[in-house]
C-alpha cells in the first residue's frame, strides 16, 4: 500500500489530504466518489513516503502477525465460498446469506471475515472492500473476483469459480507440503544433531585439541569457530534472525522496490522460481480467461487479473504490457517482447487473437500451465534430494573431519618420537 498526498483547492481554500492506495488512479477514484472532495479542484496527486507513526504501526503489526498470525482454513474458506454462490444465485439477499454462513461456520478466520462483510453491506460498502482488508491472510485472488462478479452482475457464478480456485490452490499447497515434508525432517534432525554435537560433544575435544600444542587443520578451527559461536552468543543470533524475519516481512510489505528485488532473487532460484512463475501465471491466466469470458475488455481484464500476483516483478510486466497494448500492440506481440510465457503458449494467445477466439484460447493456455505446475510439484522432491545430501554430506564431512584430522596428527607425531 502506498501513501499519496493529495493537493487540492476546496472552497476557495489550498488543502493537503494524505491517503492511501495501491496506485493513483485508485487515489482519483476515491475522492471522486467521495462527497466531501467533489467539487475539489485536484492540483497535484505525488507519491510520498510513509509517516513515521504508521511505519511503527504497521513494523507491530507485522511483528504481532508473525507470533500469533491468523492461520486460513481454506477447506472452510472453499466451503464458504461455495455456500454464498448457492445463496446467491437462490436469490436469497446478501446480507441474509452472508449473516447465515457466519453464524454457522466453525472457523474464527471466517466467521470474522463473513460477519464484517455483513456489517458492511449495511453501511453501503461493497464486498470487494470488505475482502480487500483481508488480502494479508486470502491474497489478492478473492478481491478480484468478488470485485469481477460485482461489475458483471454475476457474483454467484464469481463466488463458485473463486470456490473452484482456491481449491486447487489448496490441494497444491498439500501437494508442495507432502513433497517438501520429507527433505524439511530430514534437514532440521541433521541441523539438531549438527548443533548438539557442537554444542555438547566438540568441548569434550577442545582440550585434547589445546594440549596437541600443534597447528589445528581447518576443519577443527571451523568447528571450534562455530562452538564458540554457539556457547556465547547463540541467543543472540536467535533475536537478531528473528528480527531480520519481521524486518524483511516489514519492508516486503512496505517498500516497493525491496518487494521487486527480492522477488525477483525468488524467480530466479533454481528449484523454487519455477514454482512461484508456474503457479503466478496459471492463476493469472484462469482470472483472465473468466474476465475474458464475461465480456470484460482486455486492458481492464489484464488491470484486474494482474492485480492476483503476488509477485512484484510479473506484476510490473503485466503493468508494461497494458501501457503497450494502449499504444496500440497486440497482446501477443506484448507478451512475447517480455518473455512472460513461454512459445507454446504464445502461439496458443496468437491463433486466439487472429481467429477471434482468445478467451478459449487463453483457457488453454490456463490448463497448460497449471499442468506443468502439477509436474513440477510432482517432481520437487527429485530435485530438492541432490541439495539436501549435499548440505547433509558437508556437515558430516566437516564433523568427520574437524574431530579426527587432529587425532590422525598425534598418531603420526607418536611414531615419529
Amino acid at each position: 500500500m502506498k501513501y499519496y498526498k493529495i493537493i487540492m483547492v476546496l472552497k476557495g481554500r489550498r488543502q493537503e489530504v494524505i491517503l492511501k492506495g495501491t496506485q493513483k488512479a485508485e487515489i482519483l477514484e476515491v475522492i471522486h466518489n467521495n462527497t466531501q472532495y467533489q467539487k475539489a479542484i485536484i492540483i497535484k496527486v505525488e507519491e510520498m513516503d510513509i509517516p513515521l507513526e504508521d511505519k511503527i504501526k504497521d513494523f507491530l503489526n507485522v511483528l504481532k502477525e508473525t507470533i500469533s498470525s491468523k492461520k486460513v482454513n481454506y477447506s472452510a474458506l472453499v466451503a464458504a465460498f461455495r455456500q454464498l454462490s448457492a445463496l446467491t444465485l437462490a436469490q436469497i439477499s446478501l446480507k441474509d446469506s452472508l449473516d447465515n454462513i457466519a453464524k454457522n461456520s466453525t472457523d474464527e478466520l471466517v466467521k470474522e471475515l463473513f460477519t464484517k462483510s455483513s456489517d458492511a453491506i449495511d453501511n453501503g460498502i461493497t464486498l470487494s472492500n470488505v475482502f480487500k482488508e483481508y488480502e494479508p491472510y486470502l491474497g489478492n485472488l478473492a478481491t478480484a473476483m468478488i470485485q469481477l462478479g460485482e461489475q458483471t452482475g454475476s457474483l454467484g457464478e464469481a463466488l463458485a469459480s473463486l470456490a473452484d480456485i482456491y481449491e486447487d490452490v489448496e490441494k497444491n499447497r498439500q501437494k508442495f507440503k507432502k513433497a517438501m515434508r520429507y527433505p524439511l525432517i530430514t534437514l532440521s534432525a541433521m541441523g539438531a544433531a549438527f548443533s548438539i554435537l557442537i554444542v555438547f560433544v566438540v568441548p569434550k575435544f577442545k582440550d585434547i585439541f589445546e594440549k596437541l600444542h600443534t597447528e589445528l587443520p581447518l576443519p577443527t578451527k571451523i568447528l571450534l569457530g562455530l562452538e564458540y559461536v554457539f556457547s556465547n552468543y547463540g541467543l543472540i543470533l536467535l533475536g537478531m534472525f528473528f528480527v531480520m524475519f519481521v524486518s524483511h516481512k516489514f519492508f516486503y510489505r512496505t517498500k516497493p522496490e525491496y518487494k521487486y528485488k527480492s522477488d525477483k532473487i525468488l524467480l530466479n532460484m533454481k528449484v523454487f522460481g519455477p514454482v512461484v512463475r508456474f503457479s503466478s501465471i496459471s492463476r493469472f491466466l484462469l482470472v483472465l480467461t473468466e474476465l475474458t469470458k464475461a465480456g470484460v475488455p482486455l486492458v481492464e481484464a489484464l488491470n484486474i487479473s494482474g492485480g492476483i500476483l503476488d509477485n512484484e516483478v510479473l506484476k510490473r510486466q503485466i503493468n508494461t504490457i497494458m501501457r503497450e497494448i494502449n499504444q496500440g500492440q497486440t497482446f501477443s506481440q506484448s507478451l512475447e517482447e517480455h518473455d512472460l510465457l513461454d512459445n507454446v503458449t504464445l502461439q496458443m494467445i496468437a491463433a486466439g487473437e487472429e481467429a477471434g477466439n482468445l478467451d478459449q484460447m487463453l483457457e488453454n493456455a490456463s490448463s497448460y500451465y497449471k499442468k506443468e505446475f502439477d509436474q513440477i510439484i510432482d517432481n520437487i522432491g527429485d530435485a530438492i534430494e541432490p541439495i539436501m545430501m549435499a548440505i547433509i554430506g558437508g556437515l558430516v564431512l566437516l564433523l568427520a573431519l574437524g574431530i579426527f584430522m587432529p587425532m590422525w596428527n598425534l598418531t603420526q607425531a607418536a611414531k615419529v618420537h
